[in-house]
């Protein structure tokens, strides 16, 4: 993956980074490198998302206000593939292309959650953890506000892979601007 996509990896949770970083290789094994659009989000930045299409300009992207997204937990990331032979590299925002289908199987393979095959709001680029609520719980925030993400990841997530350095859940490179499609 490129410095952008593992500057984002290196703010999730260590788990969700490893299982992305698979599905990673192995796309790039067949010519498709996927970048990290957006992992790590603030409460400001979910509010501001979700302000949008409704009290500031744009399209409904999500239906998450501040601390009711997995990105605001360091639990979910938007990625996309880039496209073939594109130099330099350019996002394939074509959710039908098999570049992008074959992705999202990959995930779910890992046992990532999809926000393509959400109803409501389908998010296509959204990747989360399994095996926990698919929208963070009351006990959720509460840990998080009191603690941080990698209290959260403590006693919500099982088993998580040993981490050459520690995770901190302040330091941000995320660059909102990157992102120009729909976010939860």
């Amino acid at each position: 993956m490129d410095a952008v996509s593992e500057g984002r990896l290196a703010q999730v949770n260590p788990t969700l980074a490893q299982k992305i970083r698979q599905v990673a290789d192995q796309m790039a094994s067949s010519g498709v490198q996927l970048r990290i659009v957006q992992g790590l989000r603030t409460k400001a930045e979910q509010d501001a998302l979700y302000a949008q299409g409704r009290t500031t300009p744009g399209k409904v992207v999500t239906n998450a206000k501040g601390g009711q997204s997995m990105h605001n937990y360091g639990l979910a990331v938007d990625m996309v593939p880039g496209i073939r032979g594109a130099s330099p590299w350019q996002p394939n925002w074509n959710d039908k292309d098999p570049d992008y289908q074959k992705m999202i199987d990959l995930c779910e393979q890992q046992g990532l959650v999809a926000g393509a095959r959400w109803v409501h709001i389908p998010d296509v680029d959204h990747f989360q953890l399994g095996g926990i609520p698919v929208t963070p719980t009351p006990a959720m925030l509460a840990c998080l506000v009191a603690g941080g993400c990698t209290a959260v990841w403590q006693q919500f997530i099982t088993q998580p892979p040993a981490s050459d350095a520690p995770v901190t859940a302040t330091a941000r490179t995320t660059n909102p601007a990157d992102k120009t499609t729909s976010s939860s």
